[in-house]
């Protein structure tokens, strides 16, 4: 069992999603077209990591992109930052 940080990145095109382990390696990434449908969207991702990653513990959440606020209240994030301030971070 691992503990993971999880990102999600809610857009008008795509929703991505990306789970990281604690030294920050990239375990796992999903690609999905919003269509329009954000909560949907994340609904569908989340499913689909879940029935991935059934014993591992998610310990941080962050929620960016123009859907971030949704995204962020949804999940729980910890962490509700804009586009700008990511890029920047990164």
């Amino acid at each position: 069992m691992g503990t993971y940080a999880l990102g999600v990145d809610v857009g008008s095109v795509s929703t991505d999603f990306v789970l990281m382990d604690e030294n920050f390696t990239l375990v796992d990434s999903l690609y999905l077209r919003t269509h329009g449908d954000p909560v949907g969207t994340v609904a569908r991702g989340m499913d689909s990591l879940k029935g991935r990653y059934r014993d591992e513990e998610i310990v941080a959440v962050g929620a960016t992109g123009s859907g971030r606020q949704l995204a962020g209240s949804i999940l729980g994030a910890d962490a509700v930052k804009n586009e700008i301030t990511a890029h920047g971070v990164a």
